[in-house]
């Protein structure tokens, strides 16, 4: 067998006497996916299961003071919540909402307030180094 003329297998030959080794190709391309694939497995579960542990640790320690948090809670209001629980939450949701429309509302009012200004210091920084440049120019003259 001639180096120009290698076979595939057992013979195989393309047209023109060139040989073209695809199958032996996609043989080892096949084989280095599917170890690539296999090592990314890998890292995933251990990544997943250290993952895991962590969240089960801090779930761990968040649980046990949000559960005494809640039983103070539920123990300074009672299960009978009255009149000053209702009125309580009710101005909590009217000092949200307002908030949250004041928000809204001074936004825009904040962003163009703070356009003018920098415009306007632009206007006055130029004027100055328009000065500036006059006066250097004419201590240069004389």
């Amino acid at each position: 067998m001639s180096p120009s003329t290698a076979s595939l297998k057992d013979g195989e030959v393309l047209a023109g006497g060139k040989v073209a080794p695809l199958r032996w190709l996609g043989a080892k391309v096949s084989k280095a996916a599917d170890r690539l694939r296999s090592l990314a497995t890998t890292a995933a579960r251990s990544v997943r299961s250290l993952v895991s542990s962590a969240v089960d640790r801090v779930r761990a320690e968040v649980r046990s003071p949000v559960r005494l948090a809640k039983s103070v809670f539920m123990a300074t209001i009672g299960k009978d919540r009255g009149f000053g629980f209702w009125w309580l939450m009710a101005m909590v949701a009217i000092a949200v909402a307002i908030g949250l429309l004041v928000a809204v509302l001074l936004s825009p009012v904040i962003g163009i307030v703070a356009a003018l200004v920098v415009g306007i210091w632009m206007l006055i920084r130029r004027s100055r180094s328009a000065r500036s440049r006059d006066t250097a120019m004419a201590g240069l003259a004389s």
